[in-house]
C-alpha cells in the first residue's frame, strides 16, 4: 500500500472515532435541550452550530460510496468547462489600474482633522506651475439642482420653483451669449415645454443649438442607484431621451450630471455608457475614499464594469472633491472662503453662510482682494486632478428663482471673470461653461487612455465621521414594495399592448381599439413610474405627504396599466367579438388604496346559474411558468379543467380575515390551481362548481400546537389535527424543514443530497444612538449597538396548513408575521423555501426589524449582492468600519457561498443587507424612526404602513472552487430564473363570459423562442411628438452571465434566437439596432438574423412596422 493510501485511511479512522464522540455530545446536548426553556436553548445554539458543522462535514464523507478518498483535483474540477455556453468564464476581466476592494483594503477610515478642508488635507501650489502657455483654464457652470419631490410634491415645486427658475434661464442666456446653463430633469422640463409659449420654446431650443445651454443625462428624473432596478432606471431613460429626440429635435446628449443620488452603482453608468453617454459627473461619494483618491490624484478615472472582457464599457467619470454640491463646497477647500462667493446668502436673503462671513457685492474697491482670494481656492482644487482645466459648479437645490438672483450672481462672476482675464500674470482663463465644456477642454488637453481605471461601485456613502446612508434601503419599506408591484404591471402591460397594437396594425380584425386612448394612458404611467425612481422618491426620503403623493401616482399607474392590459387582452383573446367598451375581463387584483397592498378579487358561484367561472393567465416572463395561481373563490366543491381536460393539481385553503389573522371567513376560500403556461402566452383556466358526489380539489390539513387555537366556527370540513409533538415539519420533494413548537427552525434536510444543512432564521431589532444630532433617520442607520434577538417564543399563534401540493406554516405575533412555505410542482421552485415576512411598526420609539438568516456556510467576511438587479458585487464586512457602514442595498438577491454550498435570498423588494458574522445574513425589513437625521428632511420615518416582504431562499451545491481574485459574482440561472418570477408573477384576468374563446394564445409567432439565458425586458410602443404610438417599438433583450451548473443547466436550451421568431415578415419595414434609449443607429439588421447579446449586457432594437 503506498504512503498516500496510508495517510488516507489514517485520516479515515481518525474521522470515523471523531463522528461516534461528536454525536454521542450532540446527543447528550440535545436531551439537555430538550428538557429547557427557549433561553437556554438560544444559549447552546452557537455550541450546536460548531457541532453540527463537523458532523455535515464527516458525513458528507462518509456518504461517498466507495469515493471516500477521491483525489482533490476529481472533487474541484471545473464543470464549467464541460458546458459549451461557459467558455466566456474562463476568460479574465480586463484589470484596471484600482478597484472599490483595494481603497477599502488600505485605507484606515480614521478621522483626521484635514484643516480648512476637514475631511482632506492641506493644499499648497506654487503659482509658478502655470504659464502664459500653459494657463489654468476654469470652466463656472451654473446649475440648478431641482428635485421632482422631496420637502414639497413634484407639481408644486414646478409651480413655485422650477417654472420660473426655467424661464429665468432662458432670459439671462437671452441677454449674455457668454452665460452657460445645464438641466437634468426631463419631468420638469416637459411640464415647462406645455405650457410654454411658442417664442419660449424657441428661445430654448435655440440656446440648446448655439450649447448655452446643455442637456445632461436626459432622463425623466435623476433617479436613485441603490434600490433602483435597472428596468425601471433604463425606462426613465428611455422615457427622458424620447421626450427631447421628440420635442427638442437632435441634439446630443454625451454627458450625464448626477450630483445627489445617495451612491453610485456601475449599473448606472453602464445603461448611461451604452445610451451613447461618454461622460460622467457624480459627487456623494465616501469622503475617505475621495481623500484618497484627491490625494493620488484619482478623482478623474474611466469607470468600467467588473465583467468586462474587452474593455468596451468605460466611461471618463470625474468625482467633485468636497462635501457638498453648494457653492460653498465648490470653489475650493475652505468653505469659508467659497461661502462668500455664493451673492444669493447676505442679509438680504433667507440664508447666510454658516462660517460668519457673508459675500459682499462685487466693486472697484474690493476687487483685486476679492478675486485673489477666489482665484487661491481655485488654484488649490486644481491640484487634486491630473490636467490644468478646473471644473467649478455654481448653483444649489432650486437656485435662480428669479431675474434678481440670476444677475446677483451673474453680475458679481462677471467682474471676477474679466479681472482675473485681464491679470496676464495670473496666467488663468475663467469662462462660463457647460459640462460639455469642461469635459471637452479637458479629454483635449490629456488623452482618455492617459487615465486611472477604476471597477466597483460606491456604496456605501458616508458624508461625515460614521453617518453611513445605509438606512434610505429600508426606509419606507411599503413604498419599495409597491414600486417592484408597479414595475411589473407596466412591463406587463406594455408588451401586451405592443402585441395587440402589431394586430391592429394588420387590420385583419375589423373593430376599432382604442390606440390613442391606450397609448396616452400609457404615457402617463411610465412617468409616474418613473418620477418615483427620483432619489428622493424610491429612497423613501421625502416628506409624508410627498410620500403619500407619489402612493397616489403609483395606484393610479397601476389602475392605468389595468386598463389596458384588459382591453389588449380582451382584443387578442375575443378578436371579432371585441367592443372597447364592454367590459369581458377583470383582474385578479385590487388595489383599494395607495397604502395598502393589493387584495384578491373574490370570484363569485351560485347554484343556479354562475356554475363555473373562465380564468385567462398571462405569463409575461421568458421561461415555461409552472407554479400555484390564488384565487378567492365562495364555495370549497370545485374542480378544474383547461382545454376541457381535467387539472388534478389544485387545493382548497381557508380564507383569513386578516393575514395576520385565525378567524375563518365564512363562505370564502382560497383555491390554489397549479399552472403551465408557456413564455409570453395566455392561457385559460376554467373553475367548475362539484356535487357532493364529484371529485373536488383537496381540502388542506389544519395542524395546531394548542387546542385552544382551533377555530370556533370552520367554514368547511377542514381536517384538524392537534400535534403532539415538539416538532413542526412540513416537506416537499427535495426539502424537509423542521421547525420547534416555538417557531423556531432546527434543521433544514435536502433529500436529493440526503444531507442536514444548518440553517436558522430569527428576527432581529435595533434601536438608535440617543447622542444629540446623532441618530438614524430617513438616510442615516445609527444604531444603539449590536441587533438584540427577538426570542421565538413569543407568536401568538403557530398554524400549520398542510395541503397535497402546498405546505405552510404561519407564525403570528402582533408585530410581525412569519409564512414559510414549501411547494410541489415539479419545477424549479420546489428548490426554495418560499417566504413572506408581514410588519406593522405602530410604536412611538425607534425600532428597526429585520431578519437573520444562520447558516453553516463558510464564507468568512465575504458576500454578494446585487446592483440593479443586474450583476452581482463581492463585499467584504470590516471590523474598522461601523456597523452601519458594513450594511449595503440589496434590490434583488444576496448570496454566501464556501467550497460546498450557495445560500441565495431572492428578494421581492429592495431593502438593506449585511454579513455580520460568517454564515450569517441579516435581512432589513422595516424601520420607524421619531426624529429627523439632519440632512435637510426634517422629519422622522413615522408613516409606516402594513407591509408584506417576499423571499425566495435557495440552497445550491457548489461544483467550482470559489474564485477570490473576482470583483464580480454570477448567480446560477436557476437564481436568475427564480428572480424573473418573484419580480413578474403571471397575471390572472377573471372573464365574465361563460364560455373560454380560445384555450392558450402565443403573443409571439415561435412559442418558447428565447434561450434560457436571455431575458426579454422590454417590448415597448414608441411615441411621437404628440405622444401618439408610431410605428415603432423597442425590443429590449437581456443574456444573463450566470454560474454555469450542468445540473440544471441541462434541462434548457441555448440556441440563439431571431427576429422571425418574434414577428412575422409582413409585421416589419425594417430593423435597426440603438444605443440602449433609442438615440443613436448603431447597425441595421434583417428579420432572419439572429439578436446578438453579449454575455451580461443589454442591448436595444429598434422595430420599424409596416
Amino acid at each position: 500500500m503506498s504512503r498516500r493510501w496510508c495517510i488516507r485511511l489514517f485520516f479515515l479512522v481518525f474521522f470515523l472515532v471523531t463522528v461516534v464522540i461528536l454525536y454521542n455530545m450532540l446527543d447528550s446536548i440535545s436531551t439537555e435541550r430538550d428538557s429547557q426553556q427557549r433561553t437556554k436553548e438560544q444559549h447552546m445554539k452557537d455550541q450546536l452550530d460548531s457541532l453540527e458543522d463537523s458532523i455535515q462535514d464527516i458525513h458528507k464523507i462518509l456518504k461517498e460510496k466507495g469515493q471516500i478518498l477521491k483525489s482533490i483535483s476529481d472533487n474541484t474540477t471545473s464543470t464549467n468547462s464541460s458546458h459549451p455556453k461557459c467558455i466566456w468564464r474562463t476568460l479574465s476581466p480586463i484589470n484596471t489600474t484600482f478597484e472599490i476592494r483595494q481603497l477599502y483594503e488600505r485605507l484606515p477610515f480614521d478621522d483626521q482633522n484635514g484643516g480648512v478642508w476637514g475631511q482632506g488635507f492641506d493644499i499648497q501650489y506654487n503659482e509658478s506651475q502655470w504659464t502664459s502657455a500653459d494657463k489654468l483654464k476654469i470652466i463656472v457652470m451654473p446649475h440648478s439642482h431641482c428635485d421632482p419631490g422631496w420637502l414639497n410634491t413634484f407639481e408644486r415645486y414646478f409651480k413655485y420653483a422650477t417654472k420660473n427658475i426655467i424661464n429665468t434661464i432662458i432670459t439671462m442666456l437671452d441677454k449674455n451669449q457668454s452665460y452657460r446653463f445645464i438641466w437634468a430633469e426631463m419631468s420638469f422640463l416637459s411640464l415647462w415645454w406645455d405650457q410654454a409659449t411658442n417664442d419660449q420654446r424657441q428661445l430654448l431650443k435655440k440656446f440648446l443649438q448655439n450649447k448655452q445651454l446643455e442637456i445632461v443625462t436626459g432622463g425623466w428624473v435623476m433617479n436613485d442607484e441603490a434600490n433602483t432596478h435597472y428596468f425601471a432606471m433604463l425606462d426613465q431613460l428611455i422615457e427622458g431621451h424620447q421626450f427631447i429626440e421628440q420635442n427638442l429635435g437632435n441634439i446630443t446628449i454625451e454627458n450625464s450630471w448626477a450630483n445627489d443620488p445617495f451612491g453610485y452603482s456601475p449599473t448606472m453608468a453602464y445603461l448611461l455608457q451604452r445610451s451613447g453617454i461618454k461622460h460622467l459627473a457624480i459627487q456623494r461619494v465616501h469622503y475617505h475614499i475621495k481623500k484618497a483618491l484627491a490625494k493620488e490624484k484619482r478623482l478623474e478615472f474611466l469607470w468600467q464594469q467588473s465583467w468586462d472582457r474587452m474593455g468596451s464599457t468605460r466611461i471618463f467619470t470625474h468625482i467633485l472633491p468636497f462635501y457638498a454640491y453648494d457653492i460653498p463646497h465648490t470653489c475650493g477647500p475652505d468653505p469659508k472662503v467659497c461661502c462668500q462667493f455664493d451673492f444669493k446668502r447676505g442679509s438680504d436673503s433667507y440664508t447666510s453662510c454658516s462660517w460668519g462671513i457673508n459675500p459682499v457685492r462685487i466693486n472697484e474697491e474690493n476687487l483685486l482682494e476679492r478675486s485673489q482670494l477666489l482665484l487661491d481656492q481655485y488654484r488649490k482644487k486644481a491640484q487634486l486632478y491630473r490636467t490644468n482645466v478646473l471644473f467649478i459648479q455654481l448653483g444649489d437645490d432650486f437656485r435662480y428663482r428669479t431675474i434678481n438672483e440670476a444677475k446677483l450672481q451673474f453680475d458679481n462672476y462677471d467682474k471676477l471673470f474679466s479681472y482675473m482675464n485681464q491679470r496676464m500674470d495670473w496666467n488663468v482663463n475663467i469662462q462660463y461653461g457647460t459640462l460639455n465644456d469642461y469635459f471637452d477642454r479637458v479629454t483635449k488637453m490629456k488623452s482618455i487612455e492617459e487615465f486611472p481605471s477604476y471597477t466597483g461601485d460606491f456604496f456605501t456613502y458616508a458624508d461625515r465621521a460614521d453617518n453611513y446612508w445605509s438606512g434610505y434601503y429600508t426606509s419606507r419599506a411599503f413604498f419599495k414594495r409597491l414600486d417592484r408591484i408597479v414595475e411589473s404591471y407596466l412591463r406587463a402591460t406594455e408588451i401586451l399592448f405592443s402585441i395587440a397594437y402589431l394586430k391592429v396594425l394588420e387590420r385583419k380584425i375589423p373593430n376599432y381599439f382604442p390606440i390613442d386612448e391606450l397609448f396616452s394612458m400609457l404615457t402617463q404611467a411610465r412617468r409616474n413610474l418613473g418620477l418615483f425612481q427620483h432619489h428622493d422618491g424610491i429612497t423613501g426620503t421625502a416628506k409624508s405627504h410627498v410620500v403619500d403623493d407619489y402612493g397616489r401616482k403609483l395606484l393610479s399607474t397601476v389602475y392605468m396599466a389595468q386598463d389596458i392590459m384588459l382591453q389588449s387582452a380582451t382584443y387578442l383573446l375575443f378578436q371579432n367579438d371585441y367592443f372597447f367598451q364592454r367590459k369581458v375581463l377583470a383582474s385578479n387584483e385590487e388595489f383599494l388604496a395607495y397604502d395598502i397592498l393589493p387584495i384578491k378579487r373574490l370570484l363569485q358561484f351560485d347554484d343556479n346559474e354562475q356554475k363555473h367561472r373562465v380564468l385567462y393567465i398571462y405569463n409575461p416572463t421568458d421561461q415555461r411558468r409552472l407554479e400555484f395561481v390564488q384565487i378567492f373563490i365562495n364555495t370549497f366543491r370545485v374542480h378544474i379543467t383547461s382545454n376541457k381536460k381535467t387539472i388534478e393539481t389544485c387545493q382548497i385553503e381557508p380564507k383569513w380575515s386578516r393575514k395576520q389573522s385565525n378567524i375563518m371567513e365564512q363562505n370564502q376560500f382560497e383555491l390554489l390551481i397549479l399552472v403551465d403556461i408557456q413564455p409570453y402566452s395566455i392561457k385559460e383556466y376554467t373553475i367548475h362548481t362539484s356535487t357532493e358526489y364529484e371529485q373536488s380539489c383537496t381540502l388542506t390539513k389544519l395542524q395546531y400546537i394548542h387546542e385552544q387555537h382551533v377555530p370556533k366556527n370552520l367554514s368547511a370540513p377542514f381536517p384538524i389535527e392537534i400535534i403532539g409533538t415538539k416538532l413542526i415539519q412540513i416537506e416537499n420533494r427535495f426539502l424537509d424543514v423542521t421547525f420547534s413548537k416555538t417557531g423556531a427552525i432546527l434543521n433544514l434536510h435536502d433529500k436529493h443530497s440526503d444531507e442536514n444543512l444548518r440553517f436558522h432564521s430569527n428576527m432581529i431589532q435595533y434601536g438608535t444612538s440617543k447622542q444629540s444630532d446623532h441618530h438614524s433617520g430617513a438616510y442615516l442607520f445609527i444604531p444603539n449597538g449590536n441587533a438584540q434577538e427577538i426570542p421565538m417564543s413569543n407568536f401568538n399563534l403557530i398554524r400549520i396548513q398542510q395541503g397535497s401540493f402546498i405546505h405552510r406554516i404561519d407564525l403570528i405575533n402582533d408585530l410581525y408575521s412569519l409564512q414559510y412555505r414549501l411547494t410541489n410542482t415539479n419545477d424549479a421552485n420546489d428548490y426554495t423555501i418560499e417566504l413572506d415576512v408581514i410588519t406593522h411598526l405602530t410604536m412611538n420609539k425607534d425600532f428597526e426589524l429585520g431578519i437573520r438568516f444562520s447558516t453553516g456556510i463558510k464564507n468568512g467576511p465575504e458576500f454578494f449582492t446585487d446592483l440593479n438587479g443586474f450583476q452581482m458585487i463581492r463585499r467584504k464586512t470590516y471590523e474598522k468600519l461601523s456597523l452601519q457602514g458594513n450594511v449595503y442595498p440589496m434590490p434583488t438577491m444576496a448570496y454566501i457561498e464556501d467550497d460546498s454550498t450557495r445560500f441565495t435570498i431572492l428578494t421581492g423588494q429592495p431593502s438593506g443587507v449585511a454579513c455580520l458574522k460568517s454564515g450569517v445574513i441579516d435581512v432589513f425589513l422595516d424601520r420607524r424612526l421619531t426624529e429627523d437625521d439632519g440632512r435637510g428632511l426634517g422629519q422622522g420615518v413615522m408613516d409606516n404602513r402594513e407591509t408584506i416582504s417576499t423571499f425566495k431562499l435557495l440552497f445550491e451545491r457548489r461544483h467550482t472552487i470559489i474564485d477570490q481574485t473576482l470583483l464580480t459574482g454570477y448567480p446560477t440561472l436557476l437564481a436568475h430564473h427564480l428572480s424573473i418570477e418573484l419580480l413578474y408573477p403571471v397575471h390572472v384576468l377573471q372573464s365574465f363570459v361563460p364560455t373560454a374563446v380560445q384555450d392558450e394564445l402565443d403573443l409571439f409567432v415561435k412559442s418558447s423562442f428565447l434561450p434560457s439565458d436571455y431575458h426579454l425586458v422590454n417590448l415597448r410602443t414608441i411615441n411621437n411628438t404628440k405622444s401618439n404610438a408610431t410605428k415603432n417599438l423597442a425590443l429590449i433583450v437581456r443574456r444573463f452571465a450566470y454560474d454555469c451548473d450542468d445540473n440544471y443547466d441541462q434541462l434548457y436550451y441555448f440556441e440563439q434566437p431571431r427576429f422571425d421568431d418574434f414577428f412575422l415578415s409582413n409585421q416589419i419595414q425594417s430593423i435597426e439596432q440603438t444605443s440602449l434609449s433609442l438615440r443613436y443607429v448603431q447597425q441595421r439588421v434583417n428579420l432572419t438574423s439572429k439578436l446578438t447579446v453579449p454575455y451580461a449586457e443589454i442591448v436595444t432594437y429598434k422595430i420599424h412596422l409596416y
